[in-house]
């Protein structure tokens, strides 16, 4: 201003009031003094100076001590600028004059239609207009329309007074007399000085004021960016769904007064700037979206500041809200007698909101890498609005928010529901990085998911606690099919760029270039688990490749396999289970949509399904290798597997099974929601099966080697539901093996219609078997007579029926009435016959039996007569027992009267044959008496015995004894004399030799036997 402008100062001890005015274009006159208009075309200004209006001060973080003296700066001086009624040309040069204000018309600067290249208004534009440097390091006006009023003398009561002030105000239409406080600015600039302690954490950091100073006043954005022309750029925008205009936002202004003391302020700015990346565009990139400002008597009370952040990997926006207030904190005073005092420290924290709460993954699915699949759940929204303070050192690069614990800092876990493809909702915890919008620092969206990435996976996993998750897409009739229950969920970050930027650009702007994705999981199989009846350790799976790029394509997965196994799991069935005849033992792969657990990927997603693999180490029957009564290779169809499951209820499932020409070549263990949101798992199987000759074993399934009129037919099916009340499941589990038989060494041919096993809980189970036919040929031929005697329905309901937990045992024991067979007398005869299939991996059995050793039959013809027993035991693996035995002789006796005497002859034969050791023996015994006048007798007794032993290895071991007993009796006299005679021979492979006769050696250094064999001939 000219040095000829009118300066008054104003000074009033009562209320502090202490003003310098400026008058411009105006002189004084008279007596009283009168301000009188100098140049009548000029208008007359009143330029109020104020004392400096804030102090900014160092401030000190929560847990950080303040160190004393406490670094502050005073603010600029403030001016307010009027100018006076145009209509008058003198005015009473008076206090009151002087403090009129809300009579003036406020002079406040205007922007320049052309901003300079940085976009900040030169501070020269509040050159002789209103200009408050509130805070320090900002100029600011309020709008024109803002009133300033004021107290014009001194209010008290008592001698005590009101600290003058005046502050600003709206005046009200409907009252003209009547103010409203506060008002609206966008005339706000950064001044020129910087803070000298920058580093000390001030409330506002340069980067803020200029962020504020564009936010509200730059109404030039987007500024054009070239390399195109202007409507190909708008067109772009246009496309991007990016407003073609900022519109700056005002500061609110709730409260300003000035005083000669300082300022007291409430100041707002809430600002809705776009949040492009793409600088090219023509935005810049801002992070600060919020300041709230109160000074008291101008010294900061409380200043927030709100700037942009995204937690990684959900994307989530968020919010960085950092609050400075001020802290009394009490201290003790020195030698102050323990007087206390407290010192008015200003203090910072911060803590994340989280302003995006839910975050939809459906709409962003075209981002993705593999539209989403790698992603089970649609939306991920975070419960969690307000984290605790973060003790985070900086929040300007991206962190991991860290909170205390009870004295110890820990990762902060934020709350989310997620909802999955098949609407199931869950719920869990775990922390997430934090990544801040950096103004001065172009974000690498690479960088960020790579370190993201590389973070220990402790930091990305969230424990889900057993709660069901569906990790592929189901069908509306198929809920469930894909759902696991799930203990763990690795997330990592996926970066979109390329073309999938592009996309994303297209879908929403504002969203950072990462998306989340399962790396793995923890899951529980509940098919495998609840059709074995165990619970299985908690298993890591991955998305499946084929899954991933061509989802359930039928040309690239006809299998429908969704995830694999980062181990496989050995799943090992009890046969119980699978209906008494199969104890699968296989190698969980992965999972199928279409069929469940599942081995041989590679194979499944081409539709091809080999069972020798899949079932290698698996029995049939107990002790069959499944794989070798299996076909080869089968090719499948998903759907038709669909359809079972989904047209046919259990009972037309069975029927349809039983149909003899009905396959199902791969089989099916799915589980799916029932309408009363029960859980059905059902395992389905009908393979083509072939014959089997091993050894003394043979399986023989076609039509014309068991004379059936089909081929045998082999099938599994069971359904399991698990009730929603936790009650134990219900089952029922049937397996049939129909028209097959058992050749057991060439001898023994076991035909049978249907061998059934059914299960159902609460019951015992049931065995069936129907229309057995026993067929002896061979060494065996002889017994085919005696077959016509069993029983036709000897296994259909019989006589006895053992299930114990290691297999089931039936059978019957038949007497046999005495029959005659040519000139043979038969009687005592009893017939048994078992079958036994066990459920363990042992092979199956028959054993048949004529009599028993402890209870032989009777044989006799003409004046002889005898006995014995026969038993055979085979099994899958050969003869486990051969035994038989028979005996028989004759007893002559005569008497003459003066001499009697009898003779008798018994001779006897015994084989046996247990594993690989065969033993034959037989025996002759004969003897004769003779007594004359009852004075003399004589008896003479012969015993000859002889066994053969077959020891294994080719080793032959035959064994004989001979006895000759002779006894006299003469009146009272008697003698008796027996002689025994024993022989072994094993020939040059079993006798031991000389050498080892003689035995080890004696201490003396020669073996004891030879000394004993050397004095034999001494």
């Amino acid at each position: 201003m000219s040095d000829n402008n009118l300066f008054i100062r104003a000074s009033r001890k009562e209320d502090f009031l202490d003003l310098v005015f400026e008058l411009v274009n105006v002189h004084t006159k008279g007596f009283p003094l009168r301000l009188v208009r100098s140049n009548a075309f000029k208008p007359v200004l009143l330029i109020v100076h104020f004392p400096p209006q804030h102090i900014v001060e160092e401030v000190f973080k929560e847990s950080e001590p303040f160190v004393s003296p406490i670094k502050a700066m005073l603010s600029g001086p403030s001016r307010l600028v009027f100018e006076l009624p145009n209509y008058q040309e003198s005015w009473p040069l008076t206090l009151e004059t002087l403090l009129n204000w809300k009579d003036y018309k406020p002079v406040v600067p205007k922007l320049p239609d052309s901003p300079l290249p940085d976009s900040l208004p030169d501070p020269k534009i509040f050159e002789g207009k209103t200009a408050l440097e509130i805070p320090t390091g900002l100029y600011l006006s309020p709008v024109e329309s803002g009133v300033w009023y004021n107290i014009i003398r001194p209010e008290g009561h008592d001698g005590r007074f009101v600290l003058w002030h005046t502050q600003l105000g709206d005046k009200k239409k409907e009252n003209e007399n009547s103010y409203r406080e506060g008002g609206t600015t966008h005339i706000i600039t950064k001044s020129n000085r910087s803070i000298p302690f920058e580093d000390k954490n001030p409330s506002l950091t340069e980067d803020h004021l200029r962020q504020i100073v564009r936010l509200t006043t730059d109404f030039t954005l987007p500024k054009f960016p070239g390399g195109m022309s202007e409507d190909a750029w708008k067109d772009k925008l246009k496309s991007l769904h990016i407003p073609l205009k900022y519109i700056p936002s005002p500061i609110n202004i709730r409260r300003l007064m000035l005083s000669s003391a300082g300022a007291w302020a409430n100041f707002e700015g809430i600002w809705n700037y776009p949040t492009v990346f793409d600088i090219t565009l023509g935005y810049p990139l801002f992070d600060l979206e919020g300041w709230h400002h109160i000074i008291t008597q101008g010294r900061d009370q409380f200043v927030k500041t709100v700037t942009k952040a995204f937690l990684c990997d959900t994307g989530h926006a968020v919010s960085i809200i950092t609050i400075t207030e001020r802290r009394f904190e009490p201290y003790v005073i020195p030698n102050g007698q323990n007087v206390k005092g407290a010192h008015a420290v200003l203090r910072k924290y911060s803590f994340i909101e989280v302003r995006e709460p839910e975050k939809n993954y459906e709409i962003l699915a075209p981002a993705y890498l593999h539209d989403r699949r790698e992603m089970p759940f649609k939306w991920i929204k975070i419960t969690t609005t307000t984290t605790p303070h973060i003790e985070n050192a900086s929040l300007s690069e991206s962190f991991w928010p860290k909170v205390k614990v009870q004295d110890r800092e820990e990762f902060f876990r934020f709350k989310m529901v997620a909802e999955d493809w098949d609407g199931n909702i869950v719920s869990f915890e775990r922390p997430l990085k934090c990544i801040p919008i950096n103004k001065n620092k172009r974000i690498s969206w690479k960088n960020e998911v790579i370190d993201y990435n590389n973070t220990t996976s402790d930091l990305r996993r969230a424990q889900l606690n057993h709660q069901s998750i569906a990790y592929a897409k189901t069908e509306n009739d198929s809920k469930g099919k894909t759902t696991l229950e799930t203990d763990t969920v690795t997330f990592n970050a996926q970066l979109v760029e390329g073309v999938k930027e592009d996309v994303l650009n297209q879908l929403a702007y504002y969203n950072p270039r990462f998306l989340p994705q399962i790396e793995s999981a923890g899951v529980n199989i509940p098919a495998a688990e609840q059709f074995t009846g165990r619970k299985f350790e908690t298993k890591s799976i991955n998305y499946e490749r084929a899954y991933l790029v061509n989802g359930f394509d039928r040309a690239a997965n006809k299998g429908e396999v969704f995830v694999k196994l980062a181990q496989n799991l050995d799943l090992s069935l009890p046969t119980e289970k699978a209906g008494g005849l199969i104890t699968p033992n296989t190698s969980i792969e992965g999972l199928s949509r279409a069929l469940g657990p599942v081995a041989k990927l590679e194979d499944i997603k081409i539709g091809t399904f080999d069972p020798r693999n899949m079932f290698a180490g698996a029995k049939f029957l107990g002790g069959i290798e499944l794989k070798d009564i299996l076909d080869v290779v089968a090719n499948f169809d998903p759907l038709k597997i669909k359809e079972l499951e989904k047209n046919l209820t259990p009972d037309q499932l069975i029927q349809k099974l039983n149909d003899p020409n009905f396959k199902l070549e791969a089989p099916m263990l799915t589980n799916r929601r029932l309408p009363n949101n029960a859980i059905e798992t059902r395992y389905l199987w009908k393979p083509k099966i072939k014959d089997l000759k091993q050894g003394f074993f043979s399986f023989l399934t076609l039509k014309g080697e068991t004379n059936f009129p089909n081929d045998a037919q082999l099938s599994i099916n069971v359904q399991m539901v698990t009730a929603p009340n936790g009650s134990p499941p219900t089952y029922i589990i049937l397996g049939t093996l129909r028209e097959f038989a058992l050749e057991f060494a060439n001898a023994l041919v076991l035909r049978l219609s249907s061998l059934r096993f059914t299960a159902e809980n609460g019951k015992k189970m049931d065995v069936n078997a129907e229309r057995l036919d026993l067929v002896f040929k061979g060494p065996l031929q002889f017994v085919e007579t005696l077959k016509n005697i069993i029983p036709p329905n000897g296994f259909s309901d019989p006589p006895f029926v053992n299930v114990t937990a290691t297999g089931v045992t039936a059978g019957f024991t038949l007497g046999i009435p005495s029959f005659g067979v040519g000139i043979f007398s038969l009687q005592n005869i009893n017939l048994s016959a078992s079958l036994s299939l066990p459920f363990v991996d042992q092979p199956a059995g028959v054993r048949f039996a004529v009599s028993e050793r402890q209870k032989p039959f009777n044989v006799s013809v003409s004046g002889f007569a005898g006995g014995g027993f026969f038993a055979l035991a085979l099994n899958a693996k050969g003869i486990e027992t051969i035994e038989a035995s028979i005996e028989f002789g004759g007893n002559i006796s005569i008497n003459l009267g003066v001499a009697s005497g009898g003779v008798y002859v018994m001779a006897g034969i015994y084989f046996g044959m247990t594993g690989n050791e065969v033993k034959l023996t037989g025996y002759l015994r004969c003897g004769g008496n003779v007594s004359v006048l009852g004075l003399v007798s004589v008896t003479v007794e012969f015993y000859m015995g002889l066994t053969i032993r077959e020891k294994g290895n080719g080793k032959v071991e035959v064994w004989g004894q001979a006895s000759l007993t002779v006894g006299v009796k003469i009146a009272f006299f008697s003698k008796s004399v027996s002689l025994t005679v024993e022989r072994r021979f094993a020939g040059a492979a079993g006798d031991p030799t000389f050498a080892q006769i003689m035995g080890p050696d004696h201490p003396g250094g020669y073996p004891v036997e030879w000394e004993k064999y050397c004095m034999a001939f001494a």
